[in-house]
């Protein structure tokens, strides 16, 4: 009888710790990639760039990713109330604690927040949050194995500059506009 009381005490703590009903960013994608007010993208990383312009450092960097997923709405007049909704939910699932910031920039209309999850030398997850008044507003999770986030920012930095040539993204960047720089 006192383990039946034991079993039953501890299924319902185990229970009740599994129903935290905090959306995690993994959850929030799935849940709103098959809405039609949302544009969302997957992308392998093996169709970033041409692997044969990158020197060893970047193509090491490259290995460390396994794909990209964006979500995003585009600005359109009649969506500006669900942007700000959305921009606020994402805001509450990144206050989670394994969402570490590594970065803000921008202001006033538009604004970029790069948070990544795992150890700052191993990172398993960056995540890229931004908006902009006037073209919208997405978040991008660049997921993979032991990325470090100074290596994949110097590889951003790349392919601003034009040094790797990521034609196939150029629709993606729009949508943030300037505000990566």
């Amino acid at each position: 009888m006192k383990a039946y009381k034991l079993l039953s005490v501890l299924g319902l703590a185990i229970w009740m710790s599994a129903c935290d009903n905090k959306q995690s960013l993994q959850e929030y994608y799935v849940e709103n990639q098959e809405n039609k007010e949302f544009v969302a993208i997957d992308v392998p990383a093996s169709l970033l760039t041409n692997s044969e312009v990158l020197d060893v450092n970047q193509k090491k960097t490259l290995e460390t990713i396994k794909k990209i997923n964006v979500l995003a709405i585009p600005e359109k007049a009649a969506n500006k109330e669900k942007i700000e909704t959305e921009k606020s939910n994402i805001t509450e699932i990144l206050k989670d604690e394994k969402y570490q910031l590594l970065m803000r920039f921008g202001g006033g209309e538009s604004r970029v927040e790069v948070y990544f999850t795992g150890a700052e030398e191993a990172v398993d997850e960056i995540i890229v949050f931004g908006f902009d008044d006037h073209k919208g507003m997405g978040i991008a999770r660049v997921l993979g194995d032991d990325m470090n986030p100074s290596d994949i920012i110097s590889m951003v930095k790349s392919f601003k500059e034009g040094d790797i040539n990521i034609d196939g993204l150029s629709q993606i960047t729009q949508m943030f506009g300037d505000t990566i720089k």
